[in-house]
């Protein structure tokens, strides 16, 4: 047994490798349909449909899906869950500022030597590349910034695995969450699973085949037809108030509605329920002319929603560790190493950041910010399956209209918002939420918490390295990043660097009134939350604090659907409806997966992308 798992993990860091170096060139070269980009990464699904029909003896159930939550957690490293946001931020700085926007004056030209990119023609030509025939890497300019960013990231993952240790059985084995993005895989590895033989399933995986085989040709081949799957709803809404209900589109995702299908009927009916209550906050204050101004960092739509979220994830957290108090205090006292790798990560954070000139205050409003989003965007996506979702508030939404920034330097800003921004809010692959759920396979098959962290820490260790070295190499040796994802390489950089800018030039001042924000976002969480553990009943509060997430704008309608189709199997048929039903359903989410492979080859092959999943 020793010398199998070391030929499976062996197995495992191979295809962590691959994942690695092909990701940076599939995503933001190719523009094709992302390997990641989301908690249900299809390469690690497609991986494991290979891996299936080997025998036992060369494989068991443990060891196919201790392949798959490896993949499953290398497949966020390279794109949003890490190098996304964390390479081009490097020599960002020096190549966005002008003498016209003067940000090296600004924002960044007193920060601390060691967090900068000390040669600005290697800064500049990561983004525009060297003169052909004279390509190479320079790793000498890398060196320093990777170590000090790098010292970071290390101490944020360490923090990462500690929470999933201490949160593992309290949401698995005692509130025992559902996990909706994990059942797939268990139903496909059952013992003596005729899953694969269900044609339920397979008419489910068809329709979704057919849909994006269609429009993949489409792309390809124009004279094709095109199935419609986006209706924009503001296209027939231009007329005031109904124009000032923000962005509002019916979008049909065959795996959201499986995974919409997959949910409790409250989670499934609060997800897209308080969207729509959301939207119709929009609609009121249009109609009553008042103002509504935008989120300040732009990870919400409105930013009375973001300080609204800020107190709902407040009242959340709170009760999560309420509830987990006795839970949380005895594991800490009983295991040392892991008491140790908490407090440890926490100095290392606080360190790193007094060192970079951030006041205790900002880094105490720091640590906060951390564990809201780590808790709160794990509990959305271990709860309903959010594909992915980024925290509708930062820093910035919080502080700058309660108490403002007048006092604060922009380079300080600048540094706590950049390490804010690369780890915990602008990202679709947060890495918790992969830890926890394979954390639940490995407790469906017996796998032992410590070796799995174990095997976990080994896989993110090599995804870091691998990750950072692909995305690192490929602009220097492909002329640049003029063709490349624009988001990722020119509008995402400066976001940091124009917030910044933005609170030099106007200092944010605070206001009373968005405190109501915070109070209203705190009472309705915590009396949803009261409600349901008093009386049995109420809304989920799930979907309060997703509502105004871009994950979620993209896919309520398709939850809606996911949704409906199980409450009226169950009203109409009750289980035995629900149970037929459920293979097709598992289909759509099967056939979204497989399509996303398909195009991704296709999108090698080609050059030509296709996106399959929410983009």
């Amino acid at each position: 047994m020793r010398a199998m798992r070391k030929r499976v993990i062996g197995l495992g860091l191979l295809l962590v490798v691959g994942l690695c170096l092909f990701t940076p060139y599939n995503n933001f070269k190719l523009l094709a349909s992302p390997v990641g980009g989301n908690q249900f990464p299809v390469l690690a699904l497609a991986f494991l449909l290979l891996l299936l029909p080997l025998p036992i003896r060369w494989l068991t159930r443990t060891e196919k899906l201790t392949l798959w939550s490896m993949a499953l957690l290398a497949s966020g490293i390279p794109g949003s869950g890490m190098m996304r946001t964390f390479i081009p931020n490097i020599p960002a700085p020096a190549y966005f500022s002008t003498s016209t926007n003067d940000w090296e004056r600004k924002v960044w030209g007193t920060m601390p030597e060691w967090l900068k990119m000390p040669d600005t023609e290697a800064a500049k030509a990561f983004f525009n590349g060297y003169p052909r025939g004279l390509e190479h890497v320079p790793w000498s300019a890398w060196f320093l910034p990777l170590l000090a960013w790098g010292a970071f990231a290390l101490c944020f993952f360490v923090l990462t695995f500690c929470v999933a240790a201490l949160l593992r059985k309290q949401w698995i084995e005692s509130e025992r969450f559902a996990f909706p993005l994990v059942q797939l895989p268990l139903l496909l590895t059952e013992p003596k699973s005729h899953l694969l033989r269900s044609p339920a399933l397979w008419m489910g995986a068809g329709l979704a085949l057919v849909l994006h085989g269609l429009n993949g040709f489409h792309k390809l081949y124009p004279s094709l037809p095109e199935l419609t799957t986006t209706i924009h709803a503001m296209d027939f809404f231009t007329e005031p108030p109904f124009n000032q209900i923000g962005p509002l589109q019916l979008s049909l995702f065959p795996l959201a509605v499986g995974i919409g299908f997959l949910l409790s009927g409250e989670v499934g009916l609060s997800l897209w329920l308080f969207f729509v209550l959301f939207k119709l906050q929009c609609l009121i204050a249009g109609y009553q002319n008042w103002d509504q101004p935008a989120s300040l960092s732009g990870f919400s739509f409105r930013l009375f929603y973001s300080l609204q979220a800020f107190g709902g994830a407040l009242a959340l957290v709170g009760w999560i560790l309420w509830g987990a108090r006795q839970h949380l205090r005895t594991t800490l006292e009983t295991d040392t190493l892991l008491r140790r790798a908490f407090y440890g990560a926490l100095t290392g954070i606080v360190l790193w950041e007094w060192a970079a000139g951030i006041p205790p205050a900002l880094i105490l409003a720091s640590l906060l910010m951390i564990f809201l989003a780590l808790i709160t965007v794990s509990w959305a996506t271990c709860q309903a399956g959010v594909l992915f979702m980024a925290m509708p508030f930062t820093t910035f939404d919080v502080l700058g209209p309660l108490l403002g920034m007048n006092a604060v330097a922009p380079p300080t800003l600048y540094t706590l918002y950049r390490a804010e921004y690369g780890f915990v809010y602008n990202t679709r692959e947060l890495l918790l939420p992969g830890l926890l759920g394979g954390a639940r396979v490995a407790s469906e098959t017996g796998l032992s918490p410590r070796k799995f962290f174990g095997i976990a820490g080994l896989t993110l260790a090599v995804a870091v390295f691998v990750a950072g070295f692909a995305l690192i190499r490929l602009p220097y040796l492909s002329g640049g990043t003029a063709a490349f994802e624009s988001w990722t390489f020119r509008t995402g950089p400066q976001i940091p660097l124009q917030l910044a800018a933005s609170a030099a030039s106007s200092p944010l001042r605070p206001s009373v009134s968005n405190l109501w924000h915070v109070l209203g976002g705190f009472v309705v969480v915590a009396g949803l939350l009261f409600c349901r553990v008093r009386f049995g009943m109420g809304l989920h509060p799930i979907g309060f604090l997703t509502a105004p997430v871009y994950g979620l704008h993209m896919a309520w309608f398709s939850v809606l659907l996911g949704w409906l189709a199980k409450t009226l199997l169950l009203r109409l048929g009750g289980m035995g409806a629900y149970s037929l039903a459920l293979p097709f359903f598992l289909g759509l989410i099967l056939g979204d997966a497989l399509s996303a492979v398909f195009w991704v080859i296709m999108g090698v092959l080609t050059g030509i992308a296709y996106q399959v999943l929410p983009a």
